[in-house]
């Protein structure tokens, strides 16, 4: 069973699927508690859903829109109680794209499924869960599938810098992007950075809200 604050057909707002239609599904529950999350409401459960019915339902909106990629969100995806599941549905919608964003704290698996792809928040020092990340993980990211993304502020560079690095040590062909944290820090801040360091860095934005500014939810 899965709680599901919501689901619905949008545009996805970040890297590396920014501008694509997708559909975003978004799990209830997180085990990090970072203070610049623009979804307070991720702890409501507003649905409760089978792995059988997730799977009918998604069949169902690709028959409508046959290009969808879906995107696993939340909360946190792989929190223990549902992770088994989610490779279930991957499992059997194999032909569809399914991208996940989890924030690094927990392993991740599954590397046979070609449709999966991992989206690695890994948390900066201003979101006080930097430690928690796994730096297991980064051996097993596939260059082909999966990303690391850094959510910053100004004081979070210096230390980007340096992890950027470290990556680069351990799997120097995994793709990495930086986000701004909103009205943080701006894009030509982040854009000087990268160039200056001379970074392999890509600059991901948060679309959906200049797309949608008056709404918080739903997009």
């Amino acid at each position: 069973m899965f709680n599901i604050v919501e689901r619905f057909v949008t545009i996805s707002g970040e890297a590396p699927i920014i501008g694509e239609p997708i559909y975003l599904i978004r799990f209830s529950g997180c085990n990090l508690l970072c203070p610049y999350c623009d979804t307070d409401y991720k702890d409501e459960i507003n649905e409760v859903i089978t792995v059988d019915n997730l799977i009918i339902e998604i069949e169902n909106i690709i028959k409508e829109y046959p290009d969808l990629k879906v995107l696993f969100t939340g909360g946190e995806p792989l929190l223990e109680e549902r992770k088994e599941q989610l490779y279930l549905v991957m499992k059997s919608l194999d032909k569809i794209d399914f991208f996940i964003e989890t924030n690094g704290s927990i392993e991740i698996e599954h590397f046979d499924l070609e449709n999966s792809h991992y989206i690695i928040d890994w948390k900066t020092p201003s979101s006080h869960s930097s430690d928690f990340f796994l730096e297991s993980n980064l051996k097993k990211m596939r260059f082909t599938n999966d990303i690391i993304k850094f959510v910053v502020d100004k004081n979070d560079l210096l230390w980007v810098k340096e992890k950027v690095e470290f990556i680069q040590k351990i799997n120097p062909f995994v793709k990495m992007y930086i986000s701004p944290q909103y009205g943080k820090i701006t894009l030509r801040e982040i854009a000087d950075f990268i160039l200056r360091n001379r970074l392999p860095l890509n600059i991901s934005i948060q679309l959906h809200k200049l797309i949608w500014p008056d709404k918080n939810r739903g997009v």
